[in-house]
């Protein structure tokens, strides 16, 4: 029993010990899900009001439709007009949808009623002026609702959020519109773009890009297919791609490709620099750079025709310059003509009026009208005029003589401005042309004169002739010896005539063949001088005519052709002879000292001798004169040209006067007349001279 109260004892106290555990874990247990439950109630109270804050920021309106009364509730915002706990029936959130909607909404609202959905989503217009009474204003409305059901898995409520997403639905157009437009601007720009990926292969490319590369189609595999890092063209690092400027020709046999580009590499990395895409960004510069190439062409041509032009403007200029030719332009508005050296510088410019009042001729009103008169035919090519000007290209008083040729200047629309030419110097042609003419004149006379010559010639040859013949046959049957004497004078002066006319004959020959030919040599000029005028005194036979030398020195030795200056004191002193009957002929010569020659031919030279036995340089003076006939002052400088006699009745050929000035002007001196008609001739010459010695007389 001991036994069995100890054993009661023990169950018991187990017993209570476990109750106590027991008791003990419940309370523990209990603390645990109370403080687990106050915890999930503070989760629940925090994510609540989150969740409240959330809708409170986003504008959510929820409401929340009774099927059983089909009224709405407001249960967040209270911006539907509610009439108070009844809510606000089916058909008034109906009116406020957009008829056009109104289907689609009735639709919403039938398929979560009926439990055919669960939860569905309806964008409507949906009339957000809640006052009756004022116009309209549809927003986009986006609404979501889900079904609540009972107890018994009935739906009983609706729950609808609803927002306004016109905001929403513009900036998703917005987005879209701009995708669209990039879109555009990728696939519609002007230059290739192409994107690859970081193994180097295609990834898409715009339309540009497949125009410039020459696709077969929208995807051409041989791109596709083409690793941009083994291109050498673009020469990219496959390591370390950099953004860069590239320059270069494409050239595909397979594509017939061969284009000059301009192509921009840009790498993309990703957030960690990390290499995702290659962007490719080209332009063909093919029609450019061939634009370029023909520009540069152009301007080399242009270059070269602009040295072209230049040259040709130089040798213009040569060739007006030293052909003495101008270019003249004329205007009839302003009424102004202009003359330049080139087609560039101007060297006169004067009114039409000023140009033709330097005309020399009575044409100035012809000149004015024919400058100044458009002409009808645009194929006139224009007539040589020549005019004689004063002061209009040089400004010298003197007469100058223009050749002027032109052509009609029209401007663009064809109106003639004026007229345009070259204006050429021809003053020293004109005075050629007169000169020759004098010359042909002068020849016409001179082969006039010969042939008078020619004839008087024989005249003057048969006379002497027949005296020398007549009178030698005389000789033999005359036995009187003063008759002979007389006869033989006759004979030897005819022989002495003929002689002189043959050296005239043959002196004016070697003058027009070779030239005079003047030999000086040293001599005593005093006694020549008397040697000649002892053999002309004989000359003189007219009892009435006195024959006077003058020889102021006893020795005068020099250098000169002593031959040649008898010859010309011959011709004076049978001049002389021929001319005067009556009076004197005085001849005689001195040694002036030197100065200028007096350019009329006066004898009133110097007449300062040197003294005696004095040597140097001088002026021999020679002079014949005469009492004779005397000439006229207009032809004193006629006598000494050839072929000219004043007397025809008188013999001689008209040739020993021009051979005295010919000797004369060989010596560098001067030959001259001074005379006076009925009082008698003084011929002189002078020519320079070498004195050696020289003794004047006592």
């Amino acid at each position: 029993m001991n036994s069995f109260n100890y054993t009661g004892t023990t169950l018991f106290s187990m017993l209570m010990i476990l109750v106590i555990i027991a008791m003990l874990l419940i309370i523990v247990i209990n603390y645990i899900v109370k403080v687990r439950v106050a915890r999930s109630v503070t989760d629940i109270r925090k994510a609540n009001r989150v969740m409240r804050q959330a809708i409170d920021m986003s504008e959510y309106l929820i409401v929340q439709l009774d099927l059983k009364t089909n009224c709405f509730h407001n249960i967040h915002d209270e911006r539907l007009p509610s009439d108070g706990e009844s809510g606000i029936p089916l058909d008034a959130i109906r009116g406020m949808v957009h008829p056009d909607y109104v289907d689609d909404f009735d639709n919403f609202i039938q398929g979560l009623r009926y439990g055919e959905k669960q939860n569905d989503h309806l964008n409507y217009l949906f009339n957000t002026e809640y006052t009756p009474g004022k116009p309209s204003r549809y927003h986009w409305c986006n609404t979501n609702g889900v079904v609540e059901n009972d107890s018994d898995g009935k739906p009983a409520n609706i729950i609808l959020t609803m927002i306004d997403g016109t905001d929403e639905l513009h900036i998703r157009q917005m987005s879209n519109d701009m995708a669209d437009r990039y879109s555009n601007l990728f696939e519609d720009s002007i230059v290739g773009i192409s994107f690859y990926n970081s193994d180097g292969y295609l990834i898409d490319c715009n339309r540009m890009m497949r125009e410039i590369c020459n696709f077969e189609s929208r995807y051409d595999s041989l791109f596709y297919d083409t690793c941009i890092f083994d291109l050498a063209q673009f020469n990219i690092n496959r390591d370390h791609v950099e953004e860069s400027w590239l320059s270069l020709h494409l050239e595909l046999a397979k594509r017939q490709l061969n284009k000059y580009l301009e192509a921009r590499v840009v790498p993309i990395n990703n957030a960690k620099g990390k290499l995702q895409y290659i962007a490719l960004v080209v332009r063909d510069v093919t029609q450019e750079r061939d634009l370029y190439m023909q520009i540069r062409q152009n301007e080399h041509d242009i270059r070269k025709a602009s040295e072209e032009i230049q040259r040709y403007e130089e040798q213009l200029h040569y060739l007006l310059e030293n052909s003495k030719m101008h270019v003249w332009r004329s205007s009839f508005e302003p009424e102004e003509i202009e003359f330049l050296s080139d087609l560039h510088h101007t060297v006169a410019k004067m009114s039409i009026d000023e140009f033709t009042t330097c005309l020399q001729t009575g044409e100035q009103e012809r000149s004015r009208w024919r400058m100044m008169t458009p002409v009808d035919d645009k194929t006139y090519s224009g007539q040589v005029i020549t005019r004689p000007y004063k002061n209009l290209l040089e400004q010298d008083d003197k007469i100058h003589w223009y050749n002027f040729i032109g052509i009609p200047r029209y401007d663009d629309n064809g109106v003639q401005q004026g007229y345009f030419g070259l204006i050429r110097d021809v003053t020293q042609l004109i005075e050629e042309q007169e000169m020759l003419k004098q010359e042909m004149e002068r020849a016409s006379d001179s082969d006039r004169m010969k042939s008078v010559f020619l004839a008087n010639m024989t005249h003057e040859i048969r006379t002497p002739l027949n005296s020398i013949v007549g009178f030698s046959d005389l000789l033999t049957v005359i036995d009187s010896p003063e008759e002979k004497r007389e006869m033989m004078r006759i004979v030897r002066s005819n022989c002495d005539m003929l002689l002189r006319l043959i050296n005239d004959f043959l002196a004016i020959s070697s003058i027009e063949s070779n030239g005079l030919s003047i030999k000086p040599e040293e001599c005593d000029f005093a006694r020549e001088f008397d040697d000649f005028c002892q053999s002309l005194a004989q000359r003189v036979t007219e009892p009435s005519v006195q024959f006077i030398t003058e020889n102021p020195y006893t020795v005068f030795r020099t250098l000169l052709d002593k031959d040649r200056i008898g010859q010309v004191i011959t011709n004076f002193v049978t001049n002389a002879v021929k001319y005067t009957t009556q009076g004197h002929i005085r001849v005689g010569y001195r040694v002036d000292n030197p100065q200028p020659l007096p350019k009329g031919g006066a004898s009133g030279a110097s007449e300062t001798p040197l003294p005696s036995g004095g040597n140097g340089s001088g002026l021999l003076y020679v002079y014949c004169e005469d009492t004779g006939a005397g000439i006229p002052k207009e032809d004193c400088e006629r006598v000494f040209e050839r072929f000219v006699k004043l007397n025809d009745f008188i013999q001689g050929t008209g040739l020993g006067l021009s051979i005295c000035k010919a000797i004369v002007e060989g010596c560098n001196g001067q030959i001259g007349v001074d005379s006076e008609v009925g009082k008698g001739s003084t011929f002189w010459f002078r020519i320079p001279c070498e004195v050696r010695e020289l003794e004047a007389r006592s």
